[in-house]
Parts: structure tokens; C-alpha cells; sequence
């Protein structure tokens, strides 16, 4: 089975968060791309931004474990950025000024792996042509369309 959504960097920055909304259906995110590996992948970059935010924050110590959680629950799932996504980033950017360098390099990894969903909280990825997202506010409705069939996860 080849990989269903792309696990945005907001996911495990909201897993790892303080008490938030958004933090318990990203708990069960990673939860559920732990069970289920193959249906999940991300890209270097989204590495690359969790290192940035904490080191940013001057909070690496906290950042280091979700950093290395997040690296772990991913491993073998993550793409690298190639040379032809960042070409296709700068097509993308002709139409789409507005969107930010991560997300468009993000959409043009998703792109070439052939992917058109991706998990996250950033509403800019609607925007984008071609792109569903996958609100994890709203988990308990799509998270049986990335796995193809029910889930029975619990976020304890």
C-alpha cells in the first residue's frame, strides 16, 4: 500500500504543545501513523521546521523529544527533497505567491510521490490546487479514509 496523507509539521508540534484543541487529535495522528506506517509519510522539511521552531523558541530540550518522537514514528517514511521538487516549488510559486516556501515544497514532494492529502491545521493548503487537507480537528471523520477501514484507537 503506498502511503495515503502527508503528516504536516503542525501535528507533532500540537502533540507535543500544551493543553490546546488541537492536541489530543494530533496525539492520536501520530498514534494511528504509528499503527499504521504504511499509510503515512512526510519530507525532510517538515524535519528541518521542527528543529527550527524549537531551537527559534530556545526550548530544545522540551523540543528534542518531540523532535525525536515524531523522527521515530516516521522512520523510513521520510521523503527527501529533491532538486525537481524545488523547481516545481518555484512553478507552484508563480500562481500561488502568497503560499509560504515550506508549504509549497511540502505540496511539490506530495506531488511527486503522488499524494494529494495531507494532514494539518494550516487552512493555506486549501488553496492549493490539487490538495485535500485533512483537518485534525476533524479526525474522527476522515481518519478511516487514510487507513481504508475502521480504526479502534484510544489517545490513552
Amino acid at each position: 500500500m503506498s502511503p495515503a496523507a502527508f503528516i504536516d509539521a503542525n501535528v507533532p508540534i500540537y502533540a507535543a504543545g500544551r493543553a490546546h484543541g488541537l492536541k489530543t487529535p494530533c496525539v492520536r495522528i501520530l498514534m494511528l501513523a504509528a499503527a499504521h506506517p504504511e499509510a503515512f509519510v512526510t519530507d525532510a522539511e517538515v524535519l528541518q521546521e521542527l528543529l527550527h521552531r524549537y531551537l527559534a523558541l530556545k526550548i530544545w530540550s522540551d523540543g528534542r523529544k518531540a523532535f525525536d518522537r515524531f523522527s521515530e514514528i516516521m522512520r523510513d517514511r521520510v521523503e527527501s527533497i529533491l532538486e525537481s521538487d524545488v523547481k516545481y516549488a518555484s512553478k507552484l510559486a508563480d500562481d500561488n505567491s502568497d503560499s509560504s516556501a515550506r508549504d509549497l515544497l511540502h505540496v511539490s514532494v506530495m506531488h511527486r510521490i503522488g499524494l494529494h492529502r495531507i494532514v494539518s491545521a494550516d487552512k493555506d493548503f486549501d488553496k492549493l490546487p490539487g490538495i485535500e487537507r485533512l483537518d485534525p480537528a476533524q479526525f474522527e471523520e476522515w481518519k478511516g479514509t487514510v487507513i481504508g477501514g475502521p480504526v479502534t484507537d484510544s489517545p490513552e
